[in-house]
């Protein structure tokens, strides 16, 4: 049996089902496979074109170079890989990257730019630091010089079926602080008995944050949903509130709870809902990441709204 890794890359389509496929394909015809996290990257020479999805797979087969670089690009093709333009776009990209040693006109390995590549050697560490990239340089060494190359690690678990306990963990801990602030509100609270400032602010401050939520939630249309797991087959929303700020929504709930607090004038629930505002961070960093999983130019437009939760404000 002989390792081989893998670079996988994708900016074409549906960049995620191209790679979840081509990890079902090899495992089918070569082997089980051990499989990196997921990385967004900026292309690289070439012509304009999107960011790649990237991951390395490394794969133990009785199979000789050539073998496996033809079932390579039989899946390559089967996704409509097109050779027309060098460096061009690509729906599916298979490479060795790494494995026994070959240099013919047909196949090199290791991969001649392996080491210069920080979207082939992030992921290949994760799986097979120790990998050799030539001239007694392992991926390991390779990858601590260099950097820079706009690659972003997405998410360690991306093959099907996706883990959801962390989405029901973020889920969960929503609605516990949303009841706590509740219970701040009805133990702790007042009924204000005039309409002095904090009343007033707190008021204003509901009401706005009602009709954000409200309106992003009209927005999103059949995209809308509390989990923090992206519906699949959605496309993305710019519209409305989506055009002000990334998570609107959170941003909602979040003035409606600290509007109620200050209108009770519970201490208690002050407290609580200020914890909601680093929950939703979290859970807006935790969605983001699975967007620009799915959407290719979520990435941009994370540059033109920079505003995550709240029009305006922050």
């Amino acid at each position: 049996m002989t390792r081989y890794a893998i670079g996988l890359g994708s900016n074409l389509g549906d960049r995620l089902d191209h790679l979840t496929s081509a990890c079902s394909a090899i495992e089918e015809k070569l082997g089980p496979i051990i499989v990196s996290s997921l990385y967004e990257t900026e292309p690289v020479g070439g012509p304009e074109q999107g960011a790649y999805l990237n991951a390395v797979v490394v794969v133990e087969t009785s199979r000789d170079p050539d073998d496996v670089l033809a079932v390579l690009q039989d899946i390559e093709r089967s996704r409509g890989r097109e050779r027309s333009v060098r460096w061009g776009a690509r729906t599916l990209d298979l490479d060795i990257v790494a494995g026994p040693a070959r240099d013919t006109e047909r196949l090199a390995i290791p991969h001649p730019r392996a080491a210069e590549r920080e979207f082939v050697l992030r992921p290949l560490v994760e799986v097979w630091p120790e990998a050799s990239l030539g001239d007694g340089l392992t991926a390991s060494t390779a990858l601590s010089r260099v950097s820079g190359q706009g690659v972003d690690r997405l998410v360690t678990d991306w093959l099907p079926p996706v883990s959801r306990t962390m989405a029901n963990g973020l889920l969960a801990i929503q609605f516990a602080l949303i009841a706590a602030v509740g219970v701040g509100v009805v133990v702790g609270g007042t009924m204000p008995r005039e309409l002095g400032i904090w009343v007033v602010a707190g008021g204003a401050m509901a009401a706005m944050g009602l009709v954000l939520a409200l309106w992003a939630s009209v927005s999103l249309g059949p995209a809308m949903t509390a989990s923090p797991l992206p519906k699949p087959g959605t496309t993305l929303v710019t519209v409305g509130p989506y055009r002000l700020a990334r998570h609107p929504i959170y941003g909602g709930l979040f003035l409606v709870l600290m509007g109620c607090a200050l209108v009770a004038d519970s201490l208690l629930a002050v407290s609580t809902a200020a914890l909601v505002v680093p929950l939703f961070l979290v859970k807006a960093g935790y969605e983001e990441r699975r967007l620009r999983m799915i959407h290719p130019q979520y990435r941009s437009y994370m540059e033109t709204v920079p505003r995550l939760l709240i029009p305006f404000v922050f």
